[in-house]
This record gives C-alpha cells, sequence and structure tokens, in this order.
C-alpha cells in the first residue's frame, strides 16, 4: 500500500505531460502550421524544457511550476487564437512549450527517491502517459476541441492532488 501513492503520482505525471503534448499539438496544427516541421519544433522544446528541469535543484517547487506550466499552456491556446497563423510568434510558443516541460524534467529528478528503482518510476510514468496520448486522443475524437481546453487542467488538478497526499504523509512521517 506504501507504493501504491508514488506509483498513482507517476501516472499522473504521466497523464499530465500527454495532455499537455497533444495539446499543443492539436493547437499547433489548428491554428500555426499543420506540417511536420510544427511537431518536431513543439517536441523539441518539450525536450529542452525536460533537460532544463533537470537541473532545477530545489526542493518543494512542485506546485509552482505545475500552476506556472498550465498558465503557459493556456496562454499559448490564447495567442494563437487571438493571431492564427502568425509564424513571427513562434519563437512566444516555444518558449511557452519550454515553461510546460520544466516541470517533467524536476519531476523525474525529486521522484526518483520515491522508487527502489529508477526503471520502476519510468515505467508508471511511461503508463500514465500512453494512458493519457489515448485518452486525449479519445476525448479529441469524442467531444472535440473542448478536451484540448479541459484535459490539461483536470491532470493537473489530480496531479497535484496526490502530491498533496503524498506529502501529507511524508510529514506525518517526520
Amino acid at each position: 500500500m506504501k507504493l501504491l501513492g508514488p506509483v498513482l503520482f507517476a501516472g499522473t505525471a504521466g497523464l499530465y505531460f500527454a495532455a499537455c503534448q497533444v495539446g499543443y499539438f492539436i493547437q499547433l496544427e489548428f491554428y500555426l502550421s499543420a506540417t511536420v516541421v510544427s511537431f518536431y519544433a513543439m517536441l523539441g522544446m518539450w525536450l529542452l524544457g525536460g533537460l532544463a528541469g533537470l537541473l532545477i535543484r530545489k526542493d518543494s517547487v512542485t506546485l509552482v511550476l505545475v500552476v506556472a506550466g498550465l498558465c503557459a499552456y493556456y496562454a499559448f491556446g490564447w495567442a494563437l487564437r487571438q493571431y492564427p497563423y502568425d509564424l513571427r510568434l513562434l519563437p512566444l510558443y516555444l518558449g511557452l512549450i519550454f515553461a510546460t516541460a520544466l516541470y517533467s524534467g524536476y519531476f523525474f529528478r525529486h521522484a526518483r527517491v520515491q522508487f527502489d528503482r529508477v526503471k520502476s518510476l519510468f515505467f508508471h510514468e511511461n503508463n500514465g502517459f500512453l494512458l493519457g496520448y489515448v485518452l486525449a486522443l479519445l476525448e479529441l475524437l469524442l467531444q472535440g476541441q473542448i478536451s484540448v481546453q479541459v484535459l490539461p487542467a483536470a491532470t493537473a488538478l489530480g496531479h497535484l492532488f496526490l502530491w498533496n497526499r503524498l506529502e501529507t504523509r511524508r510529514a506525518q512521517d517526520i
């Protein structure tokens, strides 16, 4: 039972990462450019943000990074809808993707202490990520673009709820 919390925490992180990535991709395709270049630009900035997030040594910035990432995600969608097909704003869009992705690197650096092996952390996060991709695509097919607006916030709230529970339990154990 003690491992269930970290397993769910890693899984919900994967759900959140997938919801954001699918949302970024769909919005780029709809409002900026329907080319493979926009996909690779988004993916490249996500990876760079994740790498930068690995360098964040400070503990207890989970809430700040997730909320800042969500703000960046929704600012991205707002800007794309205000200025559709304006490639001059691509650096801004890529910076917002980078900001959201910071938490992915931070998460892996700091969540690894909850698992005996890093392999277990990656396994559970990847399962959540794959489930998140399937869920995001199904929601997109069934509900349309509303899922792009709702799913990242819903998965982030679930992830933060579990984070709060784990932090409370950790404080009680001390």
